[in-house]
């Protein structure tokens, strides 16, 4: 198996190139918004596991806490 240490720089160039050329072909099918919403996605999804979004509270909860 190949890995990133037995890739030149040349080679991992060539291999970024040709990686992103791959990835605007697919997403040139798409219109602007539905780029955008890909991308949002991907920020997303590659931001989750560093930063847990903030959970909004639940509705009622400080309600039935001061009720209680």
């Amino acid at each position: 198996m190949t890995t990133v240490h037995d890739v030149t720089p040349d080679q991992l160039r060539g291999l970024e190139a040709a990686g992103e050329a791959a990835l605007n072909a697919a997403l040139g099918r798409l219109s602007a918004r539905e780029r955008e919403a890909y991308w949002a996605s991907v920020r997303r999804a590659y931001n989750a596991p560093y930063n847990d979004a903030v959970k909004a509270p639940r509705r009622g909860t400080a309600a039935q806490a001061r009720a209680v």
